[in-house]
């Protein structure tokens, strides 16, 4: 979308940056646009795997209520927690069981997100349970980011973690509304599987990636380069069509411009699909 270019880049905050997680959306907004990347992963481990340059900057430490804690270290890279698995409900599926077992604890320092001299437009939060706490002390920072993706689940996977209904109190609190699921992730209760493939599941949620956008009353006071930001994102990260053509309507009255002329001979040529 060549026709809409932000002079300022777009600062994507990545928290649990762990190379074990898919990150195809930050992937696809940080090649075709002007942007950086800000990353924190406590995972000794997992942040050796990761490469800093000119627009990528990975830190060795957790986001969360400025105090220590143990860090649960488990068998899979993508369950280690600050928080204990909750192995009376994850026994009730295929793997997680063996997935979470906990190798090691490791004493970790947290800082808190308000404490960071870091600016943030988007936000994307992956900390097996513990995004609560990195919400409850970054109140000022997201407040005034512009999408956060974050993992929940609707049931804890983990004892102490806050449930999908609590985390998006907490972000509408904040002046977000809940856009999107870019993720949902389903299993089967055991013995079931389906097709032998114990990572395929029914109806049953356990893993959602929520994706929260500011709300109407906010988008309607944004300036030009935050609302090419909010396009950006929202096109090259979450195929929001609709959203984005909405949005370039807004801001080609701000600007007198006429990018969406440009912008629906562009989406003839993408392939449109509803995620659920």
């Amino acid at each position: 979308m060549d026709f809409i270019k932000n002079l300022e880049p777009i600062i994507i905050c990545d928290i649990g940056a762990s190379p074990f997680t898919e990150t195809d959306f930050i992937d696809d907004l940080f090649d075709n646009t002007n942007s950086k990347i800000v990353g924190f992963e406590p995972n000794n481990l997992e942040f050796q795997k990761l490469s800093n340059n000119s627009r990528k900057k990975y830190f060795n430490f957790a986001i969360g209520d400025g105090k220590n804690h143990e860090l649960n270290i488990c068998t899979s890279p993508s369950m280690t927690s600050f928080l204990v698995p909750n192995y009376d409900y994850l026994k009730l599926f295929h793997g997680f069981e063996e997935w979470t077992k906990i190798l090691k604890k490791e004493n970790i320092k947290t800082k808190k997100l308000d404490d960071l001299d870091i600016k943030i437009d988007f936000l994307k939060i992956d900390t097996q349970g513990y995004e609560s706490e990195i919400i409850k002390y970054g109140n000022h920072k997201i407040k005034n980011s512009l999408v956060i993706q974050i993992e929940t689940s609707p049931i804890p996977l983990y004892k102490n973690e806050k449930p999908f209904s609590y985390v998006a109190q907490q972000l509408e609190g904040l002046g977000f509304v809940l856009h999107m699921f870019n993720k949902i992730n389903s299993r089967t209760f055991k013995p079931m599987t389906i097709e032998n493939d114990i990572y395929t599941g029914l109806h049953h949620l356990l893993q959602l990636d929520c994706v929260f956008i500011k709300n109407f009353g906010e988008i309607e006071k944004m300036n030009i380069e935050k609302l090419k930001k909010l396009i950006l994102i929202l096109f090259y990260s979450f195929k929001s069509y609709d959203l984005v053509d909405f949005l370039i309507c807004k801001l080609d009255k701000l600007t007198n411009k006429n990018f969406i002329s440009d912008y629906r001979k562009l989406i003839t040529t993408q392939k449109m699909f509803k995620k659920y």
